[in-house]
């Protein structure tokens, strides 16, 4: 099932060191679908055409709302990726995460899973398993969040991205993977997490990430009757923000910070161009942050992109290469695939791997000959 990634726009208030210089709104809401920006040296304005447009009094619930069917689908057995782009400041965590009265993306997502889930136990015939795991793309290296923090003096071990050619879907390898069974200890995992995540403060935000932030949960329900399993997959990205070194004043280790930032938000913007032209080799291996996200660019996910935004004319520039890069990131089309073992894909596969163990058995004794000789 062929489907285009979607896009949804949004864009907050100025902020209060935006007022208090005197800064201009230069970013507008058309309607449900469409934004304008007027720059200031030209004459014309500019509109964009996205899925879904969501102004500055727009709400976490009003946003939640035209996402949540793919909580659904996650449930039903498909992978769903939602990921959030922008320049630093630009609202992005508060879209994906929120805080403890407004909360955001994940933290909805998590109660409605689970809502679900319970609503599909309490019908029968169903068994559901739950477990996640949390990283951030730090520089070139993935972190495991959910792991001890390594000792003073120690660096925290680089995880390597592989693919479950089966299930389409990419994985962290060696990564922790914790099993919950209510929303409450994935909630509590999420704010662990998000703790241990980099983060420091620049001109342009207070709290800025240093680092791609990813929560993925994985489903899996098998139908009792038939004995089918299937494997869904959510996951929540909340990208470090594109910043101008001038423009945020860093300097020394955040400097460093910020051209990797930069960086793999370049091969992003490479995988994504390639997508729209068709080309047929993907650049995902030019860095980890795209290994991380090929299944959900142009591979089998559900896909939904926020575009974050600030409204502020100082900002224009970067507001207008945001929607500029949102608009091709619509163009990209997923192969999207369901994702379910029935009962006899199952019990081959438990065939292979015995007839594997037993090819294991057979070779050690010839092995151990050929050392005798």
């Amino acid at each position: 099932m062929k489907g285009a990634i979607r896009v949804f726009a949004r864009f907050r208030p100025l902020g209060r060191s935006e007022r208090e210089a005197g800064d201009s709104v230069v970013l507008s809401q058309v309607d449900a679908f469409t934004v304008d920006l007027r720059r200031p040296d030209h004459k014309d304005s500019r509109n964009f055409q996205f899925d879904s447009v969501f102004g500055q009094g727009s709400t976490q619930d009003e946003v939640f709302t035209e996402c949540r069917d793919l909580v659904q689908s996650a449930v039903d057995g498909y992978n769903v990726t939602i990921f959030a782009y922008g320049q630093t400041g630009a609202g992005k965590t508060h879209t994906m995460y929120g805080s403890k009265e407004d909360p955001g993306l994940a933290p909805r997502s998590i109660q409605t899973l689970f809502d679900m889930i319970n609503r599909e136990t309490q019908r029968g015939g169903k068994a559901f398993k739950v477990k996640a795991y949390m990283v951030e793309v730090y520089k070139q290296d993935i972190l495991d969040l959910l792991t001890d923090p390594p000792q003073k003096g120690q660096k925290a071990p680089s995880l390597q991205v592989k693919k479950d050619v089966g299930r389409g879907i990419m994985y962290v390898e060696g990564v922790t993977e914790r099993p919950v069974s209510t929303p409450q200890e994935l909630k509590a995992l999420l704010v662990e997490g998000e703790r241990k995540r980099h983060v420091a403060a620049t001109k342009m935000n207070d709290c800025s990430s240093r680092s791609h932030l990813m929560l993925s949960i994985i489903i899996e329900c098998t139908v009792k009757d038939t004995e089918q399993v299937r494997y869904g997959k959510i996951t929540l990205c909340d990208l470090a923000g594109s910043e101008r070194p001038k423009k945020s004043e860093v300097s020394g280790e955040a400097l460093k910070e910020t051209i990797e930032i930069n960086k793999s938000l370049t091969c992003l913007g490479d995988v994504i161009e390639a997508l729209t032209k068709g080309d047929k080799s993907i650049p995902y291996r030019n860095h980890k942050l795209t290994m991380l996200m090929q299944d959900s660019l142009g591979g089998s996910a559900k896909t939904l992109m926020f575009v974050n935004c600030s409204p502020a004319r100082s900002n224009t520039e970067e507001t207008l290469m945001s929607l500029k890069w949102a608009s091709r990131a619509r163009q990209v089309t997923n192969d999207v695939k369901k994702n379910a073992d029935s009962k006899e894909v199952a019990r081959l596969k438990q065939v292979i791997t015995l007839m594997s163990q037993a090819q294991n058995v057979q070779e050690e004794p010839s092995e151990k000959k050929d050392m005798v000789s």
